[in-house]
């Protein structure tokens, strides 16, 4: 067997348990977490595209024919090429990510691998993410009423406002004198939906209750049996005093069960 010269890796930034592997070579990175976000409008279409990866006709065809996909491309092959011949035999490494790992890496690493082989080097190309669960349908939702208020204006109390989050107060008053609820701008059903956007929203709580001061509960449900009723993810932040008499929903009185610590 050939041993490869050049080793292209694609992977999703997010997937930090898993980062690609690191070779004893030289190394060129292509960060495309940013780059040809132009996802499909229509939310039917970007549910089936969310199945697929970048190695399926369609959703390879959609990423290559991106504006600017062709440059990333070709100044990818020019620049490898070039650290190839600097690197006199030895090998050397293309790292390509996206956010989820899916679809522009590995399709754009398989475009990049095809024109280096055209040159004559010995290319393996992994994915190193491409089987990872599919991406959670994230666009707002006409029937909730958190994404009306994100999106279409609806009325709301509104707190402080992040560019991937905001807070608001609860309709009726909410609990104690202070409570907040904080909310992502994307749509995803519960905190077990997207560990990402739930470390988001428990970051923006955070800084928040730091920034007000004081005592606090940081509380979140999944599910009707937890209490859930707004199936938009949101953490309430609720401050606490001495003396509120406000007890917490797994508190048992009795002796027999004694309140969770």
């Amino acid at each position: 067997m050939t041993t490869p010269d050049v080793f292209i890796d694609s992977f999703g930034a997010r997937w930090q348990d898993a980062p690609p592997p690191r070779y004893r070579a030289a190394v060129l990175s292509i960060n495309l977490t940013n780059q040809l976000l132009n996802p499909p409008d229509d939310p039917a279409l970007a549910d089936i595209v969310a199945r697929q990866t970048g190695q399926d006709t369609g959703v390879r065809d959609y990423v290559l024919n991106t504006p600017g996909t062709a440059r990333i491309i070709t100044d990818a092959v020019h620049e490898l090429t070039a650290l190839r011949t600097a690197a006199n035999s030895r090998p050397v490494q293309l790292l390509v990510n996206c956010w989820y790992g899916r679809h522009r890496a590995p399709a754009i690493a398989d475009a990049i691998g095809h024109q280096m082989r055209e040159t004559g080097a010995r290319v393996q190309i992994t994915h190193h993410h491409i089987n990872r669960p599919p991406v959670p349908r994230k666009h707002p939702r006409p029937d909730c009423p958190f994404c009306a208020i994100i999106h279409n204006g609806a009325p709301a109390t509104i707190v402080h406002e992040w560019h991937d989050a905001l807070a608001i107060k609860p309709r009726g008053g909410g609990c104690t004198d202070g409570h907040l609820l904080v909310l992502p701008r994307v749509h995803v059903a519960d905190f077990t939906t997207d560990p990402v956007v739930s470390a988001t929203v428990q970051l923006r709580a955070a800084e928040l209750a730091q920034e007000l001061g004081g005592q606090w509960n940081y509380l979140t449900s999944c599910g009707p049996d937890a209490t859930q009723t707004v199936f938009h993810l949101h953490g309430h932040l609720v401050p606490r005093t001495a003396g509120d008499t406000l007890a917490l929903p797994w508190t048992r009185p009795t002796r027999e069960q004694e309140p969770i610590r």
